[in-house]
């Protein structure tokens, strides 16, 4: 493949790019982490794309990168001591990302508000999966992939992927259940 334009290796960034940083940050559950992945994922990109064959299309190039890096930026912060800080950065800056979607004016403020939180409700109950557990649950749950294809892609056995998707799955219905079961305090 020859090498793009630089016109076109924007229009891949600015395409791509959102789909790169919603992956980054369901697999590691940190905004932080997700930017620093998807810096990483567009430069690898932008590095390699002089090598890549065409075999697949451009996004599934791209998702397998993010799942590598996503990994190995989970298996370096294992290794470094947590730093945390006490301030709620989030509640200092409430800024819209360009990766969400407006929804049509069609739809009552409630109703926005409710599916809003609804969202926040589900995309948390994942960030508080364990990573072996999240991993395969944002694979195949969020990002549709078929349960072979999440075992080549993690080096996992298919039996040991359908297990932790299963437990996943009851963890995810454990921790939201409470949210939606009718007539419950």
């Amino acid at each position: 493949m020859t090498q793009p334009a630089l016109a076109d290796r924007e229009a891949l960034i600015l395409q791509h790019m959102p789909r790169v940083y919603s992956l980054a940050h369901r697999l590691l559950g940190s905004e932080a982490d997700a930017d620093d992945v998807t810096q990483e994922v567009l430069l690898q990109m932008l590095r390699h794309l002089d090598t890549f064959r065409g075999d697949a299309a451009v996004s599934t190039w791209l998702h397998r990168i993010t799942v590598n890096a996503a990994l190995t930026h989970r298996r370096k912060l294992a290794h470094r001591p947590d730093h945390t800080s006490a301030l709620d950065f989030d509640a200092i800056t409430e800024d819209e990302t360009p990766t969400r979607t407006a929804l049509p004016w069609s739809l009552p403020p409630e109703q926005r508000l409710l599916d809003r939180e609804t969202q926040d409700l589900i995309e948390a109950a994942i960030a508080k999966l364990p990573p072996h557990y999240r991993d395969v649950f944002v694979l195949a749950d969020v990002e549709g992939l078929p349960n072979q294809e999440i075992a080549d892609m993690l080096t996992l056995e298919l039996s040991a992927v359908k297990s932790r998707l299963h437990r996943a799955r009851l963890m995810m219905r454990d921790a939201l259940a409470p949210h939606f079961e009718e007539g419950k305090p």
